[in-house]
């Protein structure tokens, strides 16, 4: 059975769907293809929205970039969203990027794009790992075997994606002819209902498949379609399927497996591993090498003092240790330590003592007090006043609020570094497959709180950009995951900017009070997830994750990521800095601002027992949460904040609302209903968190 035309809304031809399961390497080459970066990670989930490009001659083809799935029989929100995207651009290119070295999986998934009826062109990526693990695929074979363009690449590396861009323009892109053969009571199912409802015919083979698999989604809001027939063949499937020793699934799956099995028995071959770790050679310790020299050179030059006030002694140390133990062990040594309940728990200490001191001191100390007092205080500021004069226009610029002096000051010298060094490290930590690995090693602790390992994956993400997070968890299969994930994320995880300024504010706080801050954080994740967990209705699904090959991070790629993100900032938080200074500016100047002062001061000033001036970081806290954490590090460098107050503050701050963009996507996500409710329980969480801790250390008397 052939698809014969536009199932749901159709495509004119031009458009190019990139589709592969997750991890293998699809956005690398939209990148490529279109000269639009988008994430590139190392690990799953992590293209939560749909990209858009253009390539060929003039930039006439649209290239999207779809999420990645195991199965066009959805079980997540992103296997659905790339399934309804295939039916609604019917007579686009699918262009399937296959992991090479999971050959089998990819083919899964091949026989199931087929029975669309769609064109396509089959991409091998990762060759070169394929190789290493024995896998040789003669891919002009499985071309003939497939009756379709098989293409070798190697994406990060740019060999083979001149072959799929021209293979695109040439518009080379076929039909395959392989097709799976069903047991007789399936065939003969697929011809009943097809004959029953004619309009089915428009889905292709997998369109029926579908329905008597019990999947109707496809379906919904196609007015084609006789919704009462519909109904009723599901209805006659379910009873029919009763009677039955498995389910019709169970025989599709097996029936494919079948076809798979064969078609790499005759196109595949695999090898003895080939243990490339094994081979001798300065690159595998050109890592620690070069971080050896950069240390020996900085201790030299600035001595140790002087670094351990940075926040780079011992840290470039315990980092060229780290790098060099990880290249003596060799990746399969070390892929096991990180999956040890007992030394994945300290790789991952060693991996957080890290981070802090490069973004919480080295970025959020160093970096930022060179380019506030160097840039800003020395240079900007005074010239700003300087051609402004006095007046209103001084005020606006260069004021107490000024657009300069409070939103550029804030987003460019206290934010931005910060931020750059956090994607750096970040980037560095995605690109090696860690996190992944991290989920496993998670897994029975997020079971604590009603979700499973995956959802690691969003809560990490979260440490870069919790509107991201929430996209991404759309990874998770229940609707209960993900209510109960983004819960979570909206209560108690900072964004990295906000992260980075955290840093650098418990830099001037106690260890005890640091420990303090992070057990009642920690305490209100794990509690508030576990009563969501046991009382929220749904399910929780199977933990189910491929883990990708741990790799050397490349250069290029973190380059490419932390300039992009680096960007993203600029462009697009930078913006909210300026409106909420000129937001504080106007409640200033029309005396507004005090009355906001006083309205919440039974808040701030009463419960939490804080200033009055944290009522206005608080406020513009919720169009940006690193622009009211940079706010809480102002008042500190001002001196009104005691010890006391920084920890309560710090609590309260990474409790607080999620910020105005992150509310914007959870509506978007999950929907004003559950959106609002979240949004008023972490607010009020975070209020009456602060207020016991400040009632707390009063009544014990305590002072950090």
């Amino acid at each position: 059975m052939k698809a014969t035309g536009n199932a749901k809304e159709g495509g004119d031809g031009k458009v190019v769907l990139l589709v592969g399961n997750p991890n293998v390497g699809k956005s690398v080459i939209f990148a490529y293809l279109t000269g639009r970066y988008t994430v590139v990670s190392n690990y799953p989930g992590t293209t939560v929205e749909i990209a858009r490009g253009h390539t060929g001659p003039g930039h006439q083809i649209e290239v999207i970039d779809t999420p990645g799935v195991n199965s066009l029989f959805p079980a997540s929100e992103d296997e659905k969203v790339t399934r309804d995207l295939i039916y609604k651009y019917r007579n686009a290119v699918i262009v399937q990027v296959a992991d090479a070295k999971n050959i089998d999986r990819s083919l899964l998934l091949t026989t199931q794009l087929a029975e669309t009826g769609c064109r396509m062109i089959l991409v091998l990526n990762m060759m070169d790992e394929a190789r290493q693990r024995g896998v040789e695929i003669d891919a002009a074979r499985l071309a003939s075997i497939l009756g379709i363009e098989v293409i070798e690449a190697v994406a990060v590396e740019k060999r083979g994606l001149s072959r799929i861009a021209g293979a695109i323009a040439a518009d080379s892109a076929r039909v395959p002819s392989v097709e799976v053969v069903y047991p007789d009571l399936i065939e003969k199912k697929v011809l009943d209902v097809a004959g029953i409802e004619p309009g089915l015919e428009r889905y292709g083979k997998l369109g029926v498949l579908s329905l008597i698999a019990g999947d109707r989604g496809l379906f919904d809001g196609d007015d084609s379609l006789e919704v009462k027939t519909i109904e009723a063949l599901a209805s006659a499937i379910s009873d029919e399927e009763k009677k039955l020793a498995s389910p019709f699934s169970y025989h599709m799956a097996a029936a494919r497996r079948r076809m798979v099995n064969d078609i790499t028995s005759r196109s595949v071959k695999r090898k003895a591993l080939i243990e490339a770790e094994s081979r001798p050679g300065p690159r595998r310790y050109a890592a620690a090498g070069s971080i050896l020299i950069l240390t020996a050179a900085l201790i030299a030059a600035l001595g140790t003092r002087s670094l351990a006030q940075a926040g780079l002694f011992p840290s470039l140390p315990v980092l060229f240790a780290l790098v060099l133990c990880i290249s003596i062990a060799g990746v399969r040594r070390i892929d096991r330590w990180t999956l040890h309940p007992v030394y994945g728990v300290l790789f991952l200490a060693a991996i957080v003592y890290l981070v802090y001191n490069f973004v919480g001191v080295f970025a959020a100390g160093t970096l930022v007090d060179f380019i506030q007092t160097g840039l800003f205080d020395r240079l900007l500021i005074p010239a700003v006043e300087k051609v402004s004069g006095d007046g209103f226009v001084r005020d606006l610029l260069a004021g107490d609020y000024g657009l300069v002096s409070m939103g550029l000051s804030y987003s460019i010298s206290i934010v931005l570094p910060i931020v750059v060094v956090f994607f750096l490290v970040f980037g560095m930590l995605e690109d090696t497959g860690y996190f992944p690995r991290l989920t496993v090693l998670t897994n029975k602790l997020f079971r604590m709180v009603g979700v499973n390992g995956k959802a690691t994956l969003p809560v990490v993400l979260g440490f870069g950009c919790v509107t991201m997070a929430i996209l991404a968890s759309r990874i998770l299969e229940t609707k209960k995951e993900r209510i109960i994930v983004i819960t979570l994320l909206s209560l108690a995880i900072p964004c990295s900017a906000q992260l980075g300024v955290t840093m650098s504010l418990m830099s001037a706080i106690s260890i005890p009070a640091v420990l303090t801050i992070m057990l009642i954080i920690v305490s209100e994740f794990l509690i508030v997830g576990s009563l969501l967990g046991r009382y929220l209705k749904g399910r929780t699904s199977d933990f189910i994750l491929e883990l990708p090959p741990l790799r050397v991070p490349r250069v290029s790629n973190i380059a490419l990521k932390t300039g992009a993100r680096a960007r993203w900032f600029l462009v697009e938080a930078v913006p909210y800095f300026l409106a909420a200074t000129l937001l504080i500016f106007t409640l200033d100047r029309t005396g507004a601002l005090g009355a906001v002062h006083r309205a919440v001061e039974p808040v701030t000033n009463g419960i939490l027992g804080l200033p009055v001036e944290t009522a206005s970081v608080f406020i513009v806290g919720f169009f940006r949460r690193d622009y009211g954490a940079a706010g809480l590090y102002r008042l500190w460098q001002s001196g009104l904040l005691t010890g006391n107050q920084i920890v309560v503050a710090l609590t309260v701050m990474s409790l607080f609302l999620p910020c105005l963009a992150s509310l914007i996507v959870m509506v978007k996500e999950i929907g004003i209903r559950y959106a609002m409710i979240i949004f008023f329980f972490v607010m009020a969480m975070s209020i009456a968190t602060g207020g016991l801790l400040n009632l707390f250390l009063g009544i014990l008397g305590l002072a950090f």
